[in-house]
Parts: structure tokens; C-alpha cells; sequence
């Protein structure tokens, strides 16, 4: 017996790969000061824990936080045959300025709002096939001001967190 992915074209991506492809891709310096980010992932990076003292102004990582399964019984219709999970990742926004970091946050969700999956569309990976994205749980991501890390670290971080759902199908 095999386990598959519904709407999965070709190898699987770490959708955070995936998010930081599309920011990355879409991203419109004029909406936000003239200003494109450093764009980071947690597939990409050998070790997200050991960035530099210096973090990069002006940056979003996309960090994978979680994946689980959904045990609500409105989203496993089919049974025992069908899995709905869901896969979180945080958004981390750092800014020079509280003005850039929340135009920052504006530019995000306005390319995960134009990208979110539903019955009509797929979210696709970065080698341009459907990824196993079903549908996002919501199409903006809340974000939240994070305390400085210090004293001296007085630059404005924000954190969201997007949840993404997929299933997974018995053959």
C-alpha cells in the first residue's frame, strides 16, 4: 500500500522552501520603501541558530515550526483513507524601522493573499509543479512584535505564523 499526496506533481518541497521562493519571487520593492529583503529558509540554512550577531536589517525567514496531524472529524470525511495535516511555519520580519518592518509585513501578505491555494488554484514550488498545498488556514498571516534581544538591540522584529493544510491519501 502506498501513501500519496493529493495535488503533489513530481518530488516534495519543505513548503518553507516553497514561501520563501514565492516572497522572493513576487516581491514588489515599491510597496515597500525601494526596499527588497534578505530572504532566508530553514531548508536552505545549515543552521538557523547561528546566524551572526549582526542579523540582517530588512530580512524575512521563514522558519518550519511544525507539521501535524488533524484530528477534527469534519476534516477526515473520507475515513481512515484519506489524512488532513498541516504544516506551520513562522514568518520572522526584521526591519530597520518600525515604518519598513510594517510595510514589510504588508508586502508579505499581500503575495501569500494573491498565492493562497483553493479548490481552483495550487500553490506552486520553486521548480514551478504543484506542491501538496491544499489550502492555507488563513490567506494573511497575523503578525506580532517580538522584545528586543538586548539592551542594544533595539531593531523591530515581528513574528506571524501560516498554516498550511494537505492531505495525505491511501492507495
Amino acid at each position: 500500500m502506498a501513501v500519496l499526496f493529493t495535488n503533489l506533481s513530481g518530488t516534495r518541497e519543505n513548503l518553507d522552501k516553497t514561501i520563501r521562493y514565492h516572497l522572493q519571487t513576487n516581491w514588489t520593492a515599491g510597496n515597500t520603501s525601494s526596499i527588497t529583503p534578505k530572504f532566508e529558509s530553514d531548508t536552505e540554512s545549515p543552521d538557523s541558530m547561528a546566524r551572526q550577531d549582526d542579523a540582517h536589517l530588512n530580512s524575512i525567514r521563514v522558519n518550519l515550526f511544525s507539521r501535524e496531524r488533524v484530528k477534527d472529524a469534519n476534516m477526515d470525511f473520507n475515513g481512515d483513507d484519506k489524512h488532513t495535516w498541516s504544516f506551520k511555519l513562522l514568518i520572522e520580519i526584521q526591519g530597520e524601522t518600525l515604518t519598513i518592518m510594517t510595510q514589510l509585513e504588508d508586502e508579505v501578505n499581500r503575495i501569500l493573499w494573491t498565492l493562497a491555494p483553493n479548490s481552483g488554484t495550487r500553490l506552486v514550488k520553486s521548480d514551478s509543479a504543484n506542491s501538496e498545498a491544499a489550502f492555507f488556514e488563513d490567506s494573511e498571516v497575523t503578525f506580532n512584535r517580538i522584545d528586543p534581544n538586548g539592551e542594544d538591540d533595539y531593531t523591530p522584529i515581528s513574528q506571524g505564523e501560516l498554516v498550511i493544510f494537505y492531505y495525505k491519501v491511501k492507495t
